[in-house]
């Protein structure tokens, strides 16, 4: 990815940089030359710093779900195989609709080739001098038909052996072989006190947090990931200087499992949008 490439923003000393064509990822989020997300280290999206997640999250179980008595079928991800995993959108590139010092906005459209519904989706970034917004819209395409519709983000969080997160959430999803989630049951994990990396290490699982605000923390760097949603999925592999939190509007497959909310269910031709927040500290 060439410096051509990427969108930079700047306020104060927090910096942004995006990259629309590589799944409309965020490369870089520094305050005073501290990341606050971790910085890209490759071209390919797993190496990026966040990417959205439209019109799911998480996976959908082998690819299937139901919507008013119709079955449908989407491509299943290498990523999540056998199942459906994080939607489309960063799998696209996006466009950029507008730019300016410490904003932008970008744009992606599907036609129904790997989603059973047209739809366009946008993403607005404000860059604050201690902060970083980020709204995902989607709008329905279809002249008729309502379509699932669910949002998140997908950051990643340098690791060091003194990061801790702080959340509360009281159940927690227990997952299959797979990695489906299958069976939600109580947990004392987060209970409003910070938890350190070592106790979250292999964990892949989705936390009940209605409308969360989650605190990441190392040395020299302190983090509030805020936005409306179900909870938050944590990703913490043994073996990697990452973890992910990530944000999201429903559980994982409750689409494939057929639990629709009314936040789940775009009527033909509205927009549905979510906005979320970093709130940074160095």
């Amino acid at each position: 990815m060439t410096d051509q490439t990427l969108l930079h923003l700047a306020k104060g000393d927090a910096i942004c940089q995006i990259a629309p064509a590589l799944g409309g990822s965020i490369m870089a989020l520094d305050c005073g030359g501290v990341p606050v997300l971790r910085r890209a280290v490759g071209n390919d999206l797993l190496d990026t710093a966040c990417f959205p997640l439209v019109p799911f999250a998480n996976r959908i179980a082998h690819g299937h779900f139901a919507l008013n008595g119709t079955d449908h079928a989407i491509a299943v991800d290498y990523l999540g195989a056998p199942h459906a995993i994080h939607g489309n959108g960063w799998r696209r590139a996006w466009s950029v609709e507008q730019a300016g010092p410490d904003h932008a906005t970008l744009r992606m459209d599907e036609d129904a080739n790997d989603w059973p519904w047209p739809y366009a989706a946008w993403q607005a970034f404000t860059l604050e001098e201690d902060g970083l917004w980020v709204e995902l819209t989607i709008e329905n395409r279809h002249e008729s038909e309502a379509m699932p519709a669910g949002f998140g983000l997908h950051p990643y969080f340098p690791r060091s052996p003194e990061s801790t997160v702080t959340a509360s959430a009281e159940v927690m999803w227990f997952n299959d072989p797979t990695g489906l989630a299958v069976l939600a049951q109580e947990s004392g994990l987060f209970s409003g006190a910070p938890v350190g990396i070592e106790a979250l290490e292999g964990l892949d699982n989705f936390f009940v947090a209605p409308d969360p605000s989650i605190v990441i923390a190392a040395p020299g760097m302190s983090v509030t990931l805020s936005g409306p949603g179900a909870g938050f999925h944590l990703y913490c592999p043994g073996d990697h200087d990452f973890f992910c939190v990530e944000p999201v509007s429903h559980a994982p497959n409750s689409f494939g499992r057929g639990e629709w909310g009314p936040q789940d269910i775009l009527p033909a031709g509205e927009r549905r949008s979510q906005r979320y927040h970093f709130a940074f500290q160095a």
